[in-house]
């Protein structure tokens, strides 16, 4: 069904956004940097959000892997996981995978910033070796 999954192809500044509601994995991928940032992400979260009130026991994973992003990015991050932390709580079991590179010590320690926001979710740093 069209409607189970939301797809944005990557095109600096935007990142690649794949969303498949069906097995409940989403994933933003590439730079992120859009020039407004919540005109861009605003209809995603909407979209997440509702989705995630339907759910009940599911299993829902989001990653990030990310080479780049901005300020503002990083507050639309802040709002996604708000809307995770509160599916884990509601009972969903809840997967945040944050990939980086191993040679990308800025964006491990950007992911190390949001580290301790997680109480029911389960919340990764999963550090990746360039091939």
């Amino acid at each position: 069904m069209e409607d189970d999954k939301l797809t944005i192809v990557a095109k600096e500044p935007c990142p690649q956004v794949d969303f498949d509601f069906s097995s409940n994995r989403f994933c933003i991928s590439e730079t992120c940097y859009p020039e407004n940032t919540a005109e861009f992400f605003s209809p995603i979260i909407s979209r997440l959000e509702q989705h995630l009130g339907t759910l009940s026991g599911a299993e829902i994973t989001f990653e990030l892997k990310l080479s780049y992003f901005n300020s503002g990015a990083s507050r639309a991050f802040s709002q996604f996981f708000d809307i995770l932390e509160q599916s884990a709580s509601a009972g969903n079991s809840v997967t945040i995978n944050w990939c980086c590179d191993a040679e990308d010590e800025n964006m491990i320690e950007l992911a190390e910033v949001f580290e301790d926001d997680f109480e029911a979710a389960t919340y990764n740093i999963v550090v990746e070796e360039a091939e």
